[in-house]
């Protein structure tokens, strides 16, 4: 199970490649031609929105990307801290589902009742993306490891092994994602942007844990439990 320590190097870390391509790629590189996600396409996952706590961050990052039309900035009804994801983009509508049941029962078994704590929150950057990450309470970390050990005996281990093809299960981030960029690289105003924000505590937020069915930026969601 993952320490603060390790998820604070982990973010770290991240950052201090990031800065690195930056600094070698001045310009924003091949604008992308597929999407991060499907548009409209839903996917199970967990987790909840953070709403308008975070709406000011929102509107001073949405003034900084200054109407750029590959800056995607999230909503303020649609930010969210995702506690597991469990399926890929894969449905149309929640009745495309099948076995929802048994999982819906697991997820309760775990997470009913359960709030969520993050707290430290901070700035971390990739190439093209910038995201709100903070530090899970014990319980939360405990309690995910849990769910997760669950699902990965059972049918469902296929769809999150898809979900997570190169990297950890469960991840090691806890966080939202605040811009997707439709480019390799951020360009310089949002670079300087995050530079100029990224030793700022965000604060703390206690989320309950939902299952939930939604699009990829949470601003079309179907809770299951």
């Amino acid at each position: 199970m993952h320490t603060r320590e390790i998820i604070h190097q982990a973010y770290e870390n991240t950052t201090a490649k990031t800065s690195a391509i930056w600094n070698t790629h001045r310009g924003t590189g091949e604008i992308r031609t597929e999407p991060f996600y499907h548009p409209t396409r839903l996917a199970i996952t967990s987790g909840h929105r953070a709403g308008s706590p975070m709406a000011a961050l929102l509107d001073e990052l949405a003034t900084a990307a200054q109407g750029d039309p590959l800056a995607d900035v999230a909503q303020v009804n649609g930010m969210h801290f995702t506690f597991f994801a469990i399926t890929q983009a894969l449905y149309d509508k929640p009745e495309d589902a099948e076995d929802l049941a048994d999982l819906i029962n697991i997820f309760e078994q775990y997470c009913r009742s359960h709030v969520m704590q993050i707290n430290d929150l901070r700035l971390v950057a990739l190439p093209d993306q910038l995201l709100l990450a903070g530090f899970p309470d014990a319980e939360s970390l405990r309690v995910r490891q849990a769910l997760v050990e669950h699902l990965l005996n059972t049918s469902w281990a296929v769809k999150i092994r898809e979900r997570y093809p190169n990297t950890e299960i469960p991840q090691v981030f806890w966080h939202s994602t605040l811009l997707r960029y439709s480019a390799q690289y951020l360009p310089e105003t949002l670079r300087v942007w995050f530079r100029e924000n990224r030793q700022k505590d965000f604060g703390s937020l206690s989320l309950p844990v939902k299952l939930v069915m939604t699009n990829y930026n949470w601003t079309e969601t179907f809770t299951l439990a």
